[in-house]
This record gives C-alpha cells, sequence and structure tokens, in this order.
C-alpha cells in the first residue's frame, strides 16, 4: 500500500500519485486541517468559523468560509476533491482508512493489539512499530493551532502514548532490550513521573546484564521524584531498586498500606454459593483489560451483601486497593458521578485541592490513575448505567463490581441477577442465627417463616432476630405473626411485602427509646450516621457512645441497622437499609409535626454548631465572615466537640456528605437563616480540599431561596461565591458577587465583611491589570481592618498592598507594607498567613538582584506549606522556585519544577498558571535545542490563553511559535 493521501500526523501533507501537493493560504489550509480531524464526519460553518477567526468572525465569514472552500477544491488531487461533500450548514470530507495517517494508524493498532492479545509478540511489535512508523511529529505542527481542535487532538496523541506503552510492554515480554531501553528512556524525557516507565528501565537493563546501568537508572529515578514531587518512590519501584542494589530495601520509613475501603464483611454469610464461585472466577480475569461485574435485583436480595463478600475475598488479587463508593440510587438524591470520581480518587491519594473541577477531567485522571494498577472498584447502589460509566476504568487490570436494583444492559459487563435464595440457603441462614438444634427441632415451621419471607436475606434476618430477642417465642408464633403481617400489608408492591412484613412486626414490639430512634432515621440524611447524631434526634443525650443514641443498640440487635465502619474521629457509623428506612420516614410522619421540625432542626443546629466548633479549631483561616460562636445553634455532645477540636478537617471529611445534606433539609424547611449559616461555615472546608461544586450548589441553593439578599448571611454568601469564580476565572462574576456583597455590608454597617469584600474585589482587580482599582480596593480593606481591630484582616490587607506594588516594580514601597504583614503574622500566630506573605518577599529580592535571599524565603514557606499539609499553596512555592532556577540559568532543576508543577496545575484546574508553567517550559526547551518539545509546549499555552481570553499572552506565545519556524 503506499502512502495515505493526507497526513496530519505531523506536518500537513497532501499527496497525489507519491507526489506532495502544496496546499498554501493559511486559512485553507485551517480548513482541510478541521476536515481531516474529524473524517468523514459533518463540520459546520459556526465550526469553521471559530477555527479560523478565534478572536471574532467578520461579517462576511460565511462567504469567506466557502471561499476556502472553493480554493481547496482547486488544489486538492481530483480524488480528494470528489469526497469533499458541500451539506446544509457545513461541510465533510469522505476519506478511506487508507488515505488518512491518523485512521490507517488506529487500524494498524488494532491490528497491533489482536496480535498481542493472541499471544503474537513478535507480530505485535511489528504491527505497532508499522503504527507509530505513520508519526512525522506533533499534531499538524505546521499548522496554527486552534482550541477546537483540542479534543480530536488529546485523543489522537494518548493512543499514540498508549500505544508506544504498549509495543514496550511487548519488547520487554520478548526481551528485546536494546530496541527497549532506547524506547524508554525516550518516553521518560517526555513523562520523567511515570513509575512504570522507570521500573521496566531498570528490569530491563538488569535482565540484559547492565547491573551498573540499572541501578544509575533507579538512582535516577529516586532522584527525579523526589526533586518533582517531594516523596520516596513507591513500593514497586523501591522494590526493584532494592533487587538491583541487593539489599532487602528497609528504609526510613515504610510505604503506606494499599487503601482499603471496603465495609465490614458479614461473619454468618451463607448461601450464594454459584454466585459467588461466579464472580470470584470472572474477577479474578482482570489483567490486560478491565472486568466489570453487574450484581442486580430486587430490595433486600442481598446485593450489597454479597459485593462486600465477594470483594472481601478477593483482595489478595488487587494489591493496589480497594475501593467503596455508595452511589445512593435509591435515595431521593442520588450521587452525582463527579462527585464520586473526587471520593475515589482521594481514595487513591490524590490529594484534595488537585482534583479537576470539571467532571470531565475527574473521569480522565480516574482512569489515568487505574492505568497503571490493579485495584477492586465496588459501587454500591447505583441507579443506572449513566451513573455508572463514568466509573469506570478505561486500561490496566482493575475490576468494578456494581449492585443495582435495574440490569443495566448498556454497560460493558457480566450481568449476575440476584433472585431469592434458595430454599436450601434460606434455611441455612436461618439456622445460623436462631441456632441449628431450633431449626432442627422446629423445621417445618421455620419452612412457614421461609415462606411468609419469601426467602429474601434481609427478609430472613429481621425475623430471625426478632425470634432470638423473644426467647418465649416458637418458630410457629414467629410463623403466624408474619402471615398476619403480610395480609395486613397486601398493598405493598412485591418485593418490599416480606421485608416490611417482618420490620412492623419488630417494630410492633420496640421498646420506645428505640422505636424513638428508628423513627428519626426517616429524619436523618440518607448517608451513614454517627451514634451521637441519632442521639440529638431522639433527644436521649449528649455522649459520643452509642448506648447514648436512644435504642440504637436494640435496633442493632433487630437487625434494623447495621454498623459500617467506623469513621475518621474512630465513632461507629450507622446505616439502614433503605427498604427499612422508607419505612422509617412513613412512621415518622405519624409523628406531631412540631415533634418531627424539633426533631430536623436539633440535628441541624447541631451540625451547625460542631461546624463552628471545627473552623475555630481549622489549620488555616479562611477569608469568610463566619457565624459568632456563640450564636443561635444547638448543643452537640461535649465529647464529640472535644474530638472535633482535636480533629477538624477529619471531622469535616466524616460528615461532608451530611453536612451538605442539613443544608439542603434547612432549604426545605423553609430555614434560609440556618441553611445560609451552617453554608458559611462550610466554605473554609470546601476551599482547603477543592469541594467547588459543592461550594457553588450550596450557596447557590441558599441564595435562590431567600427572599431578599439583603442580610448578612446574604453578603457573606456572596463574598464566598466571588472567591469561588475567582479560582475559577470567571472575573466578571467574581466582581459581581464581591461588590455586592460589599455594598451590604456597608448598609449593615458590618466593617469586617466590608473589608472582607474589599480584598476580594481588589484581587480581581489586580488580576486583570487594574493596579490603581486594586491599591484603592485594599487600602479600603485596611482601614476598616484596623478600625475592627483584626490583626488578621491587617496582615491580609497589607500583603495585598504589596502585591500592587511588586507588579509595579518598586520594591521599595512593597518592603514597608511586608515588613508590617510579616510582622502581625507572627504576632497572631498565622503561619499560613505567613508563608503567603514569604512568598511576596521572595519576589521583593528578586526585584533588588537578591536571588539567594529569595530562594531562602520560598524554601521557608514551603516548609511551612508542607508542615500544614497544604499542598495547594506548596504547588505554587514549587513554581516559583522553578521560575527562580530558570532565570539564574539552572535548566536541569527548573525542568524537573516545571513538568511536575504543571501536572499539579492541570489537577487543579488552574488555567492560567498552566499556561505560564507551558510559556516558561517552551521557553527551556527552545533554549536547550529541542525545538520540537518547545513547539508542545508554546502551542499549549497559546490555547490556554485564548480560552482565557487573554489576547496579549495569546499574542506573546504566537509569536514565539512564529519564531520557531
Amino acid at each position: 500500500m503506499g502512502e495515505p493521501v493526507f497526513g496530519v500526523l505531523g506536518p500537513l501533507r497532501v499527496k497525489a500519485d507519491g507526489a506532495a501537493v502544496r496546499v498554501g493560504g493559511a486559512k485553507p489550509r485551517a480548513v482541510l486541517a478541521t476536515l481531516l480531524l474529524q473524517p468523514n464526519g459533518f463540520v459546520s460553518v459556526d465550526l469553521l468559523t471559530e477555527v479560523l477567526w478565534p478572536g471574532g468572525a467578520p461579517r462576511s465569514a460565511v462567504a469567506n468560509v466557502r471561499t476556502h472552500v472553493r480554493t481547496l477544491r482547486q488544489l486538492l488531487p481530483p480524488a480528494a476533491v470528489a469526497g469533499l461533500r458541500t451539506e446544509p450548514g457545513g461541510y465533510a470530507l469522505d476519506v478511506a482508512p487508507g488515505e488518512l495517517d491518523s485512521l490507517l494508524f488506529e487500524r494498524r493498532l488494532a491490528q497491533a493489539r489482536a496480535a498481542r492479545d493472541g499471544a503474537d509478540d513478535a507480530g505485535a511489535v511489528r504491527a505497532y512499530e508499522a503504527a507509530l512508523g505513520l508519526w512525522r511529529g506533533g499534531v499538524l505542527q505546521d499548522v496554527r493551532s486552534s482550541v477546537v481542535w483540542d479534543p480530536a487532538v488529546a485523543r489522537i496523541e494518548e493512543l499514540r502514548s498508549l500505544a508506544a506503552d504498549e509495543c514496550l510492554e511487548v519488547r520487554l515480554r520478548l526481551g528485546d532490550y536494546a530496541h527497549l531501553v532506547s524506547g524508554l528512556r525516550s518516553r521518560l524525557a517526555e513523562s520523567p513521573l511515570r513509575e512504570d516507565l522507570w521500573r521496566m528501565l531498570v528490569h530491563a537493563l538488569r535482565d540484559s546484564g547492565r547491573s551498573a546501568e540499572a541501578r544509575s537508572a533507579y538512582a535516577e529515578a529516586e532522584r527525579v521524584i523526589a526533586a518533582e514531587l517531594g516523596v520516596e518512590p513507591s513500593a514497586p519501584l523501591r522494590a526493584v531498586g532494592a533487587e538491583v542494589n541487593g539489599y532487602a530495601g528497609h528504609r526510613r520509613s515504610a510505604a503506606p498500606a494499599p487503601v482499603c475501603q471496603l465495609p465490614m464483611d458479614i461473619p454468618d454469610f451463607t448461601g450464594r454459593a454459584v454466585e459467588v464461585a461466579d464472580l470470584e472466577a470472572l474477577l479474578s480475569t482482570a489483567g490486560r483489560h478491565p472486568v466489570v461485574a453487574a450484581v442486580s435485583g430486587p430490595p433486600g436480595a442481598g446485593k450489597s451483601t454479597l459485593a462486600v463478600h465477594v470483594a472481601h475475598r478477593v483482595r489478595t488479587a488487587f494489591p493496589d486497593g480497594q475501593l467503596f463508593a455508595d452511589l445512593a440510587g435509591t435515595s431521593d438524591c442520588p450521587r452525582e458521578p463527579a462527585e464520586v470520581l473526587a471520593e475515589l480518587l482521594r481514595g487513591l491519594g490524590v490529594i484534595d485541592s488537585a482534583i479537576p473541577g470539571e467532571p470531565g477531567e475527574r473521569a480522565a485522571m480516574f482512569r489515568s490513575r487505574l492505568a497503571q494498577r490493579r485495584c477492586l472498584i465496588v459501587l454500591d447502589d447505583a441507579v443506572g448505567d449513566t451513573q455508572v460509566r463514568p466509573l469506570l476504568p478505561g486500561t490496566g487490570g482493575s475490576a468494578v463490581l456494581v449492585t443495582s436494583r435495574r440490569r443495566m444492559p448498556g454497560l460493558p459487563s457480566y450481568a449476575c441477577p440476584l433472585g431469592l435464595m434458595r430454599h436450601d440457603d434460606a434455611r441455612a441462614l436461618f439456622g445460623a442465627i436462631v441456632g441449628a438444634e431450633r431449626l432442627l427441632r422446629e423445621g417445618a415451621d421455620a419452612d412457614r417463616v421461609l415462606a411468609e419471607c419469601g426467602s429474601l436475606p434481609l427478609a430472613v434476618r429481621i425475623a430471625a432476630a426478632r425470634l432470638v430477642n423473644r426467647p418465649g417465642w416458637s418458630v410457629s408464633t414467629l410463623a403466624d405473626s408474619l402471615r398476619d403481617e403480610r395480609g395486613r400489608l397486601g398493598a405493598v408492591r412485591s418485593g418490599e411485602l416480606e421485608v416490611r412484613a417482618g420490620a412492623e412486626l419488630s417494630y410492633r414490639h420496640l421498646p420506645e427509646p428505640a422505636a424513638l430512634a428508628f423513627r428519626s432515621f426517616g429524619d436523618l440524611p440518607d448517608d451513614a450516621v454517627p451514634g451521637w447524631l441519632v442521639a440529638v434526634a431522639t433527644g436521649s443525650g449528649g455522649q459520643a457512645g452509642e448506648e447514648a443514641a436512644g435504642g440504637l443498640e436494640t435496633l442493632l440487635d433487630e437487625h434494623l441497622v447495621e454498623v459500617v465502619g467506623r469513621d475518621d474521629l474512630g465513632l461507629n457509623r450507622y446505616r439502614m437499609h433503605d427498604l427499612l428506612r422508607s419505612y422509617a420516614r412513613e412512621l415518622a410522619l405519624t409523628d406531631h409535626q412540631e415533634t418531627r421540625m424539633r426533631r430536623r432542626l436539633a440535628v441541624i443546629e447541631a451540625l451547625t454548631a460542631l461546624a463552628r466548633t471545627a473552623n475555630a479549631a481549622m489549620p488555616t483561616r479562611f477569608l469568610g465572615v463566619l457565624g459568632d460562636p456563640g450564636g443561635q445553634g444547638g448543643r452537640p455532645p461535649a465529647a464529640v466537640a472535644a474530638l472535633v477540636r482535636e480533629r477538624p478537617v477529619d471531622w469535616f471529611e466524616s460528615e461532608h456528605r451530611n453536612l451538605v445534606a442539613a443544608v439542603d433539609a434547612a432549604v426545605r424547611l423553609g430555614r434560609t437563616d440556618l441553611a445560609a449559616a451552617l453554608t458559611v461555615e462550610l466554605a473554609g472546608f470546601f476551599d482547603m480540599r477543592g469541594y467547588y461544586g459543592d461550594w457553588l450548589r450550596t450557596h447557590r441553593l441558599v441564595l435562590d431561596a431567600m427572599p431578599s439578599h439583603d442580610g448578612s448571611g446574604a453578603a457573606a454568601l456572596l463574598r464566598n461565591l466571588g472567591q469561588l469564580h475567582l479560582y475559577q476565572d470567571r472575573y466578571e462574576d467574581a466582581l459581581a458577587s464581591f461588590d455586592r456583597s460589599r455594598a451590604l455590608f456597608a448598609e449593615l454597617g458590618h466593617r469586617t465583611g466590608e473589608a472582607v469584600a474589599a480584598v476580594g474585589a481588589g484581587s480581581v482587580h489586580r488580576v486583570v491589570g487594574e493596579l490603581g482599582t486594586a491599591l484603592e480596593m485594599f487600602t479600603v480593606a485596611l482601614r476598616h481592618f484596623a478600625a475592627t481591630g483584626d490583626p488578621h484582616g491587617e496582615a491580609v490587607a497589607r500583603n495585598a498592598i504589596a502585591s500592587v506594588w511588586l507588579e509595579r516594580e518598586d520594591p521599595e514601597v512593597a518592603a514597608d507594607w511586608l515588613r508590617g504583614a510579616l510582622e502581625l503574622s507572627l504576632v497572631v500566630g498565622d503561619r499560613h498567613r505567613e508563608a503567603q506573605v514569604r512568598r511576596r518577599v521572595a519576589v521583593l529580592h528578586e526585584l533588588r538582584g537578591e536571588p539567594q535571599a529569595a530562594r531562602g524565603e520560598l524554601e521557608h514557606a514551603l516548609g511551612i506549606f508542607d508542615e500544614l499539609a497544604d499542598l495547594h499553596c506548596a504547588a505554587y512555592v514549587q513554581q516559583s522556585i522553578a521560575e527562580l532556577c530558570l532565570r539564574q540559568g539552572e535548566s536541569g532543576e527548573a525542568s524537573a519544577l516545571l513538568v511536575g508543577a504543571l501536572a499539579v496545575q492541570q489537577q487543579l484546574g488552574d488555567r492560567r498558571a498552566q499556561a505560564r508553567v507551558a510559556g516558561l517550559l517552551g521557553e527551556l526547551h527552545d533554549a536547550t535545542g529541542r525545538t520540537q518539545t518547545a513547539r508542545h509546549y508554546f502551542h499549549r499555552s497559546l490555547a490556554t490563553w485564548r480560552r482565557l481570553d487573554v489576547p496579549d499572552e495569546a499574542g506573546l506565545m504566537d509569536a514565539k511559535l512564529r519564531a520557531l519556524r
């Protein structure tokens, strides 16, 4: 087969009969490139207009597009012109797979993978080489880039990266060490933090007899990872290092154990032998590709119990960890995939502030993290395949076990439908609870009980527990009682009847404290709750222990609630099955309306009071307007409050979902004052953890529910929203929120609030280059902070004023402001603010031509952020150190730091920082003669600046790109 007619895997290329065809003109080339990135697909005129005129199209844009297409028809070979179709509103270019190098690449890659999976490693290598040999450089590297192309370009470049990795893996199996080592070093030059590549390199060098080089490669890996991430290599890479260095690998600190989030297994699990065996066999096949199994069945069938039991049995097959997420599919508010992805990423060790805000980016990061791991993910109680699909790995050896009431044919999964238990299994379960002798003695009546329970495991457990807790009852008495309940509940739909019969029978015999606790679950959040929160709902006491929770022990004995584990404070978490919770809600409705209102408010007020307690003890101070610690609120248990003061961040994390649910509940009750009070207390935690979705949703929810935005609560919420908008580069929205907040605080005579809002507004003006207005805002804030005696606020304002003078490159004026800010930070003991000030002091030293002093301040700031575990701010300091190294000509260290900084900033979603760091990396590689790599980073920086609509910076990057050609 001859060369493809069209080429996009490098410079744009067109050939006819083997000869190059010149396609001139920047705009016709851009039109052709856009069509080739969507081969055989419709490309609208609107899309082409955005590509051709990213800064705004002229009135004649549609006519101009037609002209450029007409030009292409004149330039392209006749066979290609025949494939260029005009359609209503756009165009399409039809090409066969062999006529476009990107399509041919994908076809050859599929052939390589088929050969690899068929154990034809030699054939696979030839096919991989043929696929990768089509690449002549970066995608469309000689055509001006467009943000419109980014998704298509990213997809094809990701396929190239995967193909290169897969080829290396096959070469390792073949023992083709010469090609393997050179290929690995090339890949590591692009991705120096890829530990899987370092492991392969060390293995290849060792197995080819180059032991000294293997030891040197491992030492280099240690240096790179320490320099860029500040950590030791992971346990698998350290193990390889131990092999080549001839020691057992004992180091200063042991590697953390792989995460295991699985709930407790049921010790008396009974039955389901066929399903257990099938699932175990299936999950054990996870290797080159992920495996997905979906367990579906009616309520009470034991889906979750089966999934957890199987997960525990196969734990050793997934050495990189086991993740668990409750998708809340049967609750009133099923969880959004983006929220679950954030939880799973944290389980994989991603820092909170590094989790992207966009759902698609979170899913991509999740797939990337799993690509080189062998993890088991249990997704419990899914609402459907749409909720699950974003939570699936893309490659690697992980496995997913999903449970749902619904079958999910849209998932690429093995279906495991779960119906009633087989009679023998149900009988064995009943006997395991009531005792084998009793089962043997009253077997016929036991069969009657199982019939009334429909052989549903949950119903059997509740019924058996009822019998155990009533020693005077016979099995016959239980069977008769269940029959009566089933008759009375004849209107209940199938699947719930048996469980409800047992639950009603148990509830009627509960002592009042336990009955009240049962009803209270109907008014508690759907998530697992601590025992003290049940105690608050029932008004039964103020201790942290389970015995104070008003009957929880009795509910446990009756199998009406279950313990699902301990939270980060060491307290038990309790959960009620969704069927039982529905019944609890019905019973709660029978309580007097005033009683229910009092119960719900007690829960919200207690959570708000503890949120205030936690905020007062947080390691960092959020620049917001918090509620009065002595203001209205509940009285949480004293023992719990003490635990919260000791571990405030852990408490916020444990109660995260319940706190958000409490905001919703307060709004539904019409108590926007309580909702606002709690929401304001949550902003600092959302800021620390990067929970931007919850931050935006809770604040918007409460503001929308307020009859008018004219109180201190609305002012505080608007200020917090402004901060979030500022983080996400929405400057107009940020300024509008800050200005409205400031005006409201001024009307109320709340000078601290007015000052805090003014700092936010000033920050927006500084970022967009309006330095005079920024200085005015910061000065107003300083005056208000000083008038109210707020030294922390004064430190913030002085540091902000200094930032303006540093932007104006006037270090002497900035020095006085920084000196005052640092002194105040030290006086109030605010280490976080101290570190922020030291970052600015470093800029001061640079302006004075004192690089060593600047480096010292940055190292000091970095040490404080590390001590406070604020990895977000630490990443920015590392970026500053890298820039300092770059200016001092220390390109090696600068490169390592900038690559790491770019990865973190991408995870943080900080697009301005990404654009700046990518530009710096472009300059570094240009200066060291790596033109192709420099072009890649300049393109990346240019595309980001254009998305941010910063024409000056985009123009600079565009000029740097043109200078490379």
